[in-house]
């Protein structure tokens, strides 16, 4: 394995040198640990148990430096490895919401479908509405297209406004490429999918029936 694929913990010891703010010692000796351990397991082709246990805790941790960015490395362990997959799986059933909402969040395009599918489905019926708006916007970021009928019926069930809200623009975003929702009087904001994220741009009202939505959204995209 290439060596430049093994270099997290200098990666996020860099990063830390350059974030700006109170520093936090015990997070950040908690967070380049993480690294070690993932670098570590990639070296040597092996995902240790006590290695997963220390990822899976850092993602599960209620301290943001540590889950935002453990979490990350647990998506891409969940497709080199099933026991990473399944450990998210196990998070997702976890009695705290933290710790379901970073299942969520630590799914990945590399993680085994069956994994992503059933977390998401988890997420959409979970009785926290942050889990709810995530389980949507995970979907909506790995392109489970063939989500769209239970996220359909959880936007209709979905009883807090803001994740509704939320909720409905990843489920257009999702089903049709894109979004127009309004922005300042007088102009709308078009949001399209691209292959790699999303852009937007914001037009008249005059301009978006003149030149009419097909030819924005080709323009947003070339």
């Amino acid at each position: 394995m290439s060596t430049t694929n093994i270099n997290q913990r200098q990666k996020f010891a860099a990063f830390l040198e350059r974030r700006r703010g109170a520093r936090e010692p015990e997070d950040e000796a908690t967070l380049l640990a993480i690294a070690g351990v993932y670098d570590d397991a990639l070296l040597s082709g092996t995902l240790t148990a006590e290695g997963l246990q220390q990822i899976v805790e850092g993602a599960s941790s209620s301290r943001a430096l540590v889950w935002m960015n453990t979490t990350e490395l647990l998506a891409k362990l969940s497709g080199k490895w099933s026991a990473a997959a399944e450990a998210i799986a196990a998070m997702s059933r976890s009695r705290k919401a933290q710790v379901r909402f970073a299942a969520l969040c630590s799914l990945g395009r590399q993680t085994p479908v069956e994994i992503t599918d059933a977390v998401i489905k988890s997420g959409l019926a979970d009785k926290s509405s942050r889990v709810r708006w995530k389980a949507v916007d995970i979907a909506d970021s790995l392109e489970r297209r063939n989500l769209i009928p239970d996220i359909t019926a959880a936007l209709a069930a979905e009883s807090d406004e803001k994740a509704r809200r939320s909720m409905e623009l990843d489920l257009r975003m999702l089903r049709d490429g894109y979004w127009v929702e309004p922005d300042s009087p007088g102009h709308s904001r078009v949001t399209a999918r691209l292959h790699n994220g999303i852009t937007s741009t914001t037009v008249s009202d005059e301009e978006l029936q003149s030149k009419g939505l097909e030819y924005i959204l080709a323009e947003l995209r070339k």
